[in-house]
């Protein structure tokens, strides 16, 4: 049927669509709700911050070094720094890597791309017994761990 004097437009959603439309969104809100729909970056103390200030100084120190192990302990520590800094924010997870996955979609894409990289090579520290690497990777390992503290 026409109404001449209303202005109808057929591509405009009514009342209707948009009351379900809401409806949807809402349920699927509620969906997401347990598994992390809600960012879950938390306060940090000052006590936590000082002790990853702290830390990041030690890394800094022995990235100095010229000594394999001094270098291989810099890249251990940056990671520990890093997982303590993801698990006082409050990211999810079991492990670095589940906590790195949860804090993805809060994190720069380039910061992202320096912890894994920087958390392949601690891997290789510590489960492959003959892991030789240049002392100049090790630095970029730690260094590339020590981007996301660094913008804390």
């Amino acid at each position: 049927m026409n109404y001449p004097n209303k202005k109808y437009k057929k591509d405009q959603p009514d009342m209707l669509q948009s009351i379900v439309v809401g409806i949807f969104k809402v349920l699927w809100w509620l969906i997401k709700l347990p598994f992390g729909g809600i960012a879950k970056k938390q306060r940090v103390s000052n006590e936590s911050l000082n002790h990853i200030r702290n830390k990041r100084s030690e890394i800094e120190g022995l990235l100095g070094s010229q000594n394999e192990i001094e270098l291989k302990h810099a890249v251990m520590e940056a990671d520990k720094v890093v997982d303590y800094a993801f698990r006082s924010y409050g990211y999810a997870g079991d492990t670095f890597a589940d906590r790195l996955r949860s804090a993805e979609k809060y994190l720069d894409r380039y910061v992202y791309q320096s912890l894994w990289e920087g958390h392949k090579v601690r891997n290789q520290i510590a489960h492959e017994t003959e892991s030789r690497m240049s002392k100049d990777e090790l630095k970029r390992a730690a260094k590339n761990l020590l981007t996301y503290i660094n913008k804390i």
